[in-house]
């Protein structure tokens, strides 16, 4: 029953168009990576004939992040970054992109800014389950799970946990890929910093230019108002966004918790330091400037986030099999 049920959920995300990889000749099968745009065929080929035995789980979603911004970055930017980072893996590949996560930023009754999908934390971790345990059934491996939206991570962490107890005596291990999303955060906050840019906030610099870096057209992903849309200011100087992140850091390296993560709820709070004698605030889902946002910005966004990502699974394979090669 409980299989029913999450067909029923996951079938209708999936069944949008696919990001697929522009060609302008007959494509070639050998460059895909994307499980849906393969056939079942041309799956077994890669996995028992080329030993593609790893696959990417990726979450996205799909939320309000400002006037400017499509609905749906984060699943766009997780597809982009997925596509990548299975290349370079070499022996990968990229399971459909789930675009709907926990809490997502706007959704409420009553809403006037509508758009965002979100599904309970129950139904979230029983879908994470139900995605690793597919592709089990399919033949992988090694099974790497992790999401670009705040609200979630929680879940995707428990559903690996139980799934590597679960499928590990059938040489099957599931690894909860945090850097694609924690550690590509905070070194996105600190290269901002460094180059004397905005840092953080929820579909601000970040997010903005990496989907300038992206989008297959001008205003595709991002619309042109994004240099003049107004936004809420994150409410830290660098310098105390600097200390409080030196602080968290130190916290985390002891051994300490306590001051938690980002990634327990929509938008997760980055830089958001309320500063009492701020302007009101604009109800736009929008919490930071966006606007000196630029393609080759966002292309040493896209970077970061790609290199975590792989150097993380390469570090996990080697603890976990003694080899660096999904």
């Amino acid at each position: 029953m409980r299989q029913i049920l999450l067909s029923s959920i996951i079938v209708p995300f999936f069944v949008a168009p696919a990001f697929a990889q522009t060609a302008r000749g007959p494509v070639n099968v050998n460059d895909v990576v994307e499980l849906e745009l393969l056939t079942h065929t041309e799956v077994s080929d890669k996995i028992h004939k080329e030993g593609k035995t790893s696959v990417l789980v990726i979450t996205g979603g799909t939320e309000e992040r400002g006037p400017h911004a499509v609905l749906g970055g984060h699943t766009i930017m997780s597809r982009h970054r997925g596509i990548e980072i299975t290349k370079r893996l070499g022996n990968a590949l990229l399971a459909p992109v789930l675009p709907i996560a926990v809490a997502a930023t706007g959704l409420r009754e009553n809403t006037d800014q509508p758009g965002g999908v979100q599904m309970p934390a129950d139904v979230f971790k029983n879908v994470q389950l139900a995605m690793i345990e597919s592709m089990a059934m399919n033949g992988f491996k090694d099974i790497f799970v992790m999401g670009d939206h705040g609200g979630g991570q929680q879940q995707i962490k428990e559903a690996v946990e139980e799934e590597d107890r679960k499928l590990s005596a059938t040489g099957v291990h599931v690894y909860y890929i945090s850097d694609f999303y924690q550690k590509t955060h905070d070194d996105v906050d600190m290269y901002m910093y460094e180059h004397k840019l905005p840092i953080a906030g929820h579909g601000a610099m970040m997010e903005t230019s990496e989907m300038l870096y992206e989008e297959p057209a001008p205003g595709t992903y991002i619309r042109p108002i994004y240099k003049t849309v107004p936004f809420n200011p994150t409410g830290q100087t660098p310098e105390q966004w600097k200390a409080a992140r030196d602080a968290r850091m130190a916290r985390q390296a002891s051994g300490d918790t306590s001051g938690g993560q980002r990634g327990q709820g929509a938008g997760a709070g980055r830089g958001r330091a309320q500063d009492p004698n701020a302007p009101p605030r604009v109800n736009n889902g929008l919490n930071g400037d966006p606007h000196p946002a630029t393609k080759d910005i966002g292309k040493a966004v896209f970077e970061i986030g790609v290199n975590n990502t792989v150097a993380e699974i390469k570090k996990q394979m080697a603890e976990r099999r003694g080899s660096t090669q999904p």
